[in-house]
């Protein structure tokens, strides 16, 4: 062909310049290329995905006259991301955690090459799993400058690796056990729960804090400061506080309607949150002073250690909510292993292989030596009708933004 008539394919039929015979060629081999990748692509998933089960041992082996066949979940369709995505049909028996689980989990998603699997399901036994390409766990996110109106909203606790955002609301019955290494997040981590929860009218945030950071001057003029102690000048001021919410809690129990068996949270007999900021400290504290003479009292922290105990045996009904923080959650060092057993809710920050099984029992020890170089604002969560899983919780911001947000946003005393 001469050069004119190229340029002449390559024109649209009404002469003007545009995509002519030879470029609509280009285009359609092109769609033709990448089509046939997709399909080698989706064929490729399919076969790895089938080794990996068989490898995993997520499959039936079925014996027929030549000997052992095995059957593997069957793959439906393959979306290329991102994030990639393919349905599986679960076989009889299978559940779709059998996919995530902790010896499955890992090893499945980088068969697949991807860093680990959401599973969604769809309808009967059908399940998508989405291969995720990062550690939703890597990158912090921020708290969002919001705040719950009522204890029964969720407030945000984090999110998973997985990448669902996790809420609580403060309502529901769980005493809370936070443990952590030092600059492992803990206390920002109760920052953000607090903040979210300053304004709501039918919640009281009442407790001791011998650091007199958690609590103290940040609720100064809100009607939350009146129901904490701080510090440790006079710790017999603690034991006085939290027998104080007893009595509140005996009160409340002696009051429950008829036909009713719990309190139901108001602005009149608001949810107590009550925050035990570094508990192991405060026990210590108490017990290092003199100890009474026999028949003239009883030491400060026995009289600490019966106060909490009654509030995390007998609070859930009366509308009470233990808020306890340690660096490790040993049994002497929490008020003995059946107070320990109070708590539905736990989550463990960086902390030693064996302080996080002690928390959250023998599922854990597996995740012990990874979560022992863990990054500050990542956790493990037990709880909440789940198992025990990673979790990145929300970053609120330097000290002075809890603050700020606790004065802008707490409610304020009645004059």
């Amino acid at each position: 062909m001469t050069v004119a008539e190229t340029h002449a394919l390559e024109r649209a039929p009404d002469g003007r310049a545009g995509p002519g015979l030879l470029g609509r060629l280009r285009e359609r081999q092109a769609r033709r290329d990448y089509e046939a990748s997709i399909v080698a692509y989706a064929e490729a998933v399919r076969g790895a995905f089938r080794e990996a089960c068989t490898g995993l041992s997520i499959c039936h082996y079925v014996q027929v006259a030549a000997g052992v066949t095995i059957r593997t979940p069957r793959v439906g369709e393959v979306r290329v991301g991102p994030p990639t995505s393919l349905t599986v049909e679960l076989l009889p028996g299978q559940e779709p955690r059998d996919f995530t689980a902790k010896e499955n989990g890992p090893r499945l998603a980088h068969t697949l090459g991807a860093h680990g699997l959401r599973v969604e399901p769809i309808a009967g036994r059908w399940v998508r799993l989405h291969l995720l390409d990062a550690d939703p766990l890597r990158d912090g996110f921020g708290l969002p400058p919001a705040v719950v109106h009522s204890g029964s909203e969720a407030v945000v606790l984090g999110r998973t690796e997985d990448g669902v955002t996790l809420g609580h609301a403060i309502t529901d019955p769980a005493h809370l056990a936070v443990q952590g290494m030092n600059g492992s997040g803990k206390s920002v981590f109760t920052y953000g729960l607090l903040a979210q929860l300053a304004a709501a009218p039918d919640v009281l945030i009442a407790g001791s804090d011998i650091t007199g950071l958690l609590l103290g001057r940040a609720w100064d003029g809100t009607i939350h400061r009146a129901h904490q102690v701080t510090g440790t000048a006079d710790i017999a001021a603690h034991a006085v506080l939290l027998e104080d919410l007893v009595a509140e809690m005996d009160r409340r129990l002696a009051t429950i309607p008829p036909r009713q068996d719990k309190i139901v949270p108001s602005a009149g007999c608001p949810t107590v949150l009550v925050p035990l900021e570094e508990f192991p400290g405060l026990l210590r504290a108490a017990d290092g002073l003199p100890r009474p003479k026999r028949g003239e009292g009883v030491p400060v922290g026995d009289r600490i250690r019966a106060a909490v105990l009654r509030l995390l045996s007998e609070g859930r009904k009366a509308a009470f909510r233990v808020l306890m923080l340690a660096q490790r959650f040993e049994a002497t060092a929490v008020g003995g292993g059946y107070a320990r057993d109070q708590f539905a809710l736990r989550l463990s920050f960086r902390v030693p292989a064996d302080s996080l099984e002690m928390l959250h029992g023998t599922d854990a020890r597996a995740l012990g030596q990874e979560h022992a170089n863990a990054d500050p604002g990542v956790a493990y969560l037990s709880g909440l009708g789940r198992d025990c899983q990673r979790i990145r919780v929300p970053y609120l911001g330097e000290y002075g933004e809890y603050v700020d947000r606790v004065q802008r946003f707490g409610r304020r005393a009645e004059s």
